[in-house]
């Protein structure tokens, strides 16, 4: 495989990859925005508790799992202990809060979104790291707000522009990497016996991986 090649096959992946994590970016706002509707429409009080206490306790669930300290054998069974407990405690609300075979799509599409919507955060604290989520987020709030301030905007729009500024967040943490190497082509190839690259190539590496 020549050079070129390698350059032209590396951009299909980034913009495979750019094209695939622009949907999950969608449809962790605004999917979940409808999610979140259709479940506060429901007729039954406890069931709208119960299906928003799921994605609540989904979201607990990885937070803990991504950042709790497990170095050390009592930190790791704790661990455990905690992610196993919360499990089970979110299994027993998706039981209580079915009441008919059709009300299964509220807590499992609510499951599904909240895990596409954490991935997406997790990718942008990777690529962006804390700070720049932070910066990205004040950049995107301060006109805002100022605009809600100085009611040149409803709180309708407000929350429009909000979710619009997270869908950004997401998108670009979780592709900058990708858009980065598809505009720029792949820096450089590995040098191999058979001159061709491998899959990490252009990810700002320096050496063969």
């Amino acid at each position: 495989m020549s050079k070129e090649t390698a350059v032209k096959s590396g951009n299909k992946s980034n913009w495979g990859m750019i094209g695939i994590n622009l949907i999950l970016s969608l449809v962790s706002v605004y999917l979940f925005e409808f999610w979140f509707k259709e479940v506060i429409a429901l007729p039954n009080m406890v069931q709208k508790v119960e299906n928003i206490a799921i994605v609540i306790l989904t979201i607990l669930t990885y937070f803990i799992a991504k950042t709790y300290y497990i170095k050390g054998v009592m930190n790791t069974a704790k661990k455990i202990f905690i992610l196993l407990g919360l499990s089970i405690v979110i299994l027993g609300l998706m039981l209580l809060s079915v009441k008919t075979p059709s009300d299964v799509i509220y807590p499992f599409s609510g499951i599904l979104l909240v895990s596409i919507a954490f991935y997406m955060l997790s990718l942008s604290a990777g690529t962006l790291n804390t700070i720049g989520i932070i910066g990205l987020a004040l950049v995107f709030a301060t006109p805002i707000a100022f605009l809600k301030w100085f009611n040149t905007i409803g709180w309708g729009m407000t929350v429009e522009l909000g979710q619009f500024a997270i869908f950004v967040i997401l998108f670009l943490g979780g592709t900058w990497s990708q858009i980065r190497s598809a505009l720029h082509g792949i820096r450089g190839v590995n040098s191999t016996e058979s001159g061709t690259g491998d899959g990490g190539d252009g990810d700002g590496d320096t050496g063969d991986e």
